[in-house]
């Protein structure tokens, strides 16, 4: 089976070309009646994204009543995890419980350079922040102490986390007057048990194996081919494996840049224009990281469409999916419907074509 999502990317591009956040919720309210089960938006700090995802998740929840809706890559590295956690748990408390939370260790430089972030720190802030988060949603008073993230504030001790020892008779933390405290509880509590799924976005090795090490999900991002998705993959289920956890534990979601129609080839040539954009862009914002990647190669566009993208028919997109399904085990296919300067229409009728004609054919 394989649940079907949108994912919304908005940014000052899209603003340019009379896109607005209000336009993106009214379409998730489409997707919502159609029974498409998911909508993620991402995180960018310049052209590509909005720089606050949590307003627009508790919107989209507000507007709806089954879609379940969050972030896909919230760069946790860049403020405070305990921010991150309770913006979440408010989000979660008003969708009732529908939230789910995408995480990634940091995309551009720039990014970390403005927020006063050494960008070679990335990845151990990024693993710190993730745990507190997720010791906050799940455990009473706490203390944590890491080389770069602290909760309460100038904790110190061993690094790790201790829950408050209990000291008879227990006296809630707020009535013990003027005392410093040392252990501190996230109130209040997600709504969802033992905590909002966490979905870690990343294309380094050693983040996606930290990913199934910690029994989190993972999302793989739209920029990787069918084959650079198997390879992924193969990395976490080897990592689950070492570890001893099972794959019914974690959910496996791909995103992928799609445009459908009735008409394959009518859906090629209308989506080329904003595709060959999206590369352009893509290659311009490329770090290190991403270098091996074949969308940074000097691979054609309409190639991609083959292998990256998803844009055809529904038709010939199913065969192709059930087999990466197959291969992969995807549990989950995000779907992103709409790029700057892609008409209104074009993108509706995707979406009704994706609740229609595809995802009532991956489910099954």
């Amino acid at each position: 089976m394989m649940r079907t999502g949108l994912l919304y990317s908005i940014g000052p591009d899209d603003f340019a070309h009379g896109f607005s956040y209000d336009d993106a919720l009214a379409q998730i309210e489409l997707a919502d009646s159609l029974g498409i089960e998911t909508v993620l938006f991402g995180e960018h700090h310049g052209g590509r994204g909005c720089p606050a995802v949590g307003p627009l998740v508790t919107a989209a929840s507000s507007r709806t009543s089954a879609i379940r809706v969050g972030a896909a890559n919230c760069q946790v590295g860049l403020g405070h995890p305990v921010s991150v956690a309770e913006d979440y748990v408010v989000a979660d408390i008003v969708s009732r419980g529908r939230v789910v939370l995408g995480v990634s260790p940091g995309e551009q430089p720039e990014d970390f350079a403005a927020a006063g972030v050494a960008w070679a720190d990335r990845e151990a802030i990024f693993r710190e922040s993730v745990e507190l988060i997720r010791l906050l949603w799940t455990q009473g008073p706490v203390r944590y102490v890491g080389e770069h993230v602290r909760f309460p504030l100038g904790a110190e001790g061993e690094p790790g986390w201790q829950r408050e020892p209990f000291e008879p008779p227990y006296v809630d933390q707020w009535r013990r007057g003027q005392v410093i405290p040392r252990h501190l509880s996230l109130t209040p509590r997600p709504v969802q048990l033992p905590h909002p799924p966490i979905w870690v976005t990343g294309w380094r090795r050693e983040t996606i194996e930290w990913a199934a090490s910690k029994g989190f999900g993972l999302l793989v991002s739209p920029l990787e081919t069918d084959d650079e998705v198997r390879t992924k993959v193969a990395w976490f289920d080897a990592a689950l494996t070492a570890v001893g956890r099972d794959r019914s534990e974690v959910d496996i979601a791909l995103a992928r840049d799609t445009f459908l129609m009735a008409d394959g080839e009518a859906a090629r040539d209308r989506a080329a224009p904003q595709l060959r954009d999206l590369v352009t862009a893509v290659r311009a914002e490329m770090i290190e990281d991403q270098a091996d990647l074949e969308i940074m190669q000097d691979t054609a566009v309409d190639e991609l469409a083959a292998n990256c993208f998803l844009v055809g028919s529904p038709d010939e997109m199913v065969e192709r999916l059930q087999t990466l399904r197959a291969d992969c085990g995807i549990g989950h296919l995000v779907c992103r419907v709409h790029l700057p300067g892609r008409a209104w229409f074009d993108t509706t009728e995707c979406i009704r074509l994706l609740a229609s004609r595809l995802a009532t054919r991956l489910i099954a």
